[in-house]
């Protein structure tokens, strides 16, 4: 298991001390998680790793835990409805400084564009990709990007 848990290094095959927690979800919840997760393991680039339930129960924990101070409201509904505002604020091109750029007259750019535009980026240079987990792919592709930059400025 390669955790992301606070004292494992990004990549790093140390399996944290896990402790067991019962939480009580419905029956769709249960049945959409493990579909979820064997779809997410069946497509997995690196085989190794088995992605479970769990795995996504603690992913989602850690998504939680981090963004904890988005979380407002007095029951789940509420909670639910704020967390979904976030990750939808997220999503969203004003996230990363596209607020004002159009992709047309009064067209606002959508997120189905940006990830267009990121998937030919990097198709158009999958040679400069190095690596077997999303942080070494990510890191290779942001020096690459670093590099372009460097170079550009002279």
């Amino acid at each position: 298991m390669t955790p992301l848990g606070r004292d494992a290094p990004q990549g790093s095959d140390v399996r944290p001390k896990t402790r067991p927690k019962q939480a009580l979800i419905r029956p769709d919840q249960q049945t959409e998680l493990d579909h979820l997760a064997r779809r997410l393991h069946d497509d997995r680039s690196t085989k190794g790793e088995r992605i479970t339930a769990n795995t996504l129960l603690r992913v989602a924990i850690d998504g939680l835990v981090e963004h904890g101070d988005r979380l407002h409201g007095d029951n789940e509904v509420q909670l639910l409805a704020s967390w979904r505002e976030f990750l939808s604020r997220a999503a969203s091109p004003a996230a990363i400084g596209l607020d004002t750029a159009r992709s047309g007259p009064g067209d606002p750019i959508a997120v189905s564009a940006l990830i267009r535009i990121a998937n030919a980026g990097l198709a158009r240079h999958r040679s400069v990709l190095h690596g077997a987990t999303e942080a070494e792919l990510l890191a290779s592709w942001l020096r690459f990007l670093d590099e372009r930059a460097e170079a550009a400025n002279g």
